[in-house]
């Protein structure tokens, strides 16, 4: 089993209300628009306050205590987004996926639930890993008449659910 981690570049083009969303396929290779992976929004900077309303036109051109800066200078991933500023990967992983083609996209989102899907790249994934192996078979029992043999042994882990 294997998951599949997702990487988002968030830089201060975004402000701290924005965030996305992991659409997929869930294995069935129609990229449909209406299956959420993530369950819940996905924010780019939540580690940021909510901007005011207030300051959103631009109160005073001045710096206030919810501006969004970039990450530091040796923090970020350099030459992805607006020149010498650092962005950093936002991470999320999928659920573990035993085989299959998969298909996932991030779609970005505003405050207010604006999103667009058309233009947004699909990205796909082969995963082709067989789950552990049952373990500790053992017989329990055998029925002579039938010439049957019962056997117990421990699942695997990553199959019991």
């Amino acid at each position: 089993m294997q998951a599949i981690r997702i990487q988002v570049v968030r830089s201060r083009a975004y402000r701290s209300e924005d965030g996305w969303h992991v659409y997929g396929d869930g294995g069935s290779g129609s990229m449909g628009w209406d299956h959420l992976v993530t369950s819940r929004r996905q924010l780019f900077w939540d580690d940021v306050p909510p901007m005011a309303r207030h300051l959103l036109g631009g109160h005073l051109m001045a710096q206030h205590l919810d501006v969004v800066k970039p990450d530091g200078l040796f923090e970020g991933t350099h030459l992805l987004d607006e020149h010498l500023y650092p962005a950093k990967g936002v991470a999320w992983e999928t659920e573990p996926f035993v085989f299959g083609r998969f298909r996932h996209a991030v779609v970005t989102e505003d405050a207010a639930g604006n999103a667009e899907t058309s233009g947004v790249d699909v990205y796909e994934q082969v995963i082709n890993s067989d789950p552990p192996p049952a373990r500790g078979l053992c017989p329990q029992s055998h029925d002579a008449p039938a010439d049957r043999l019962t056997l117990t042994f421990i699942p695997s882990d990553r199959l019991v659910g």
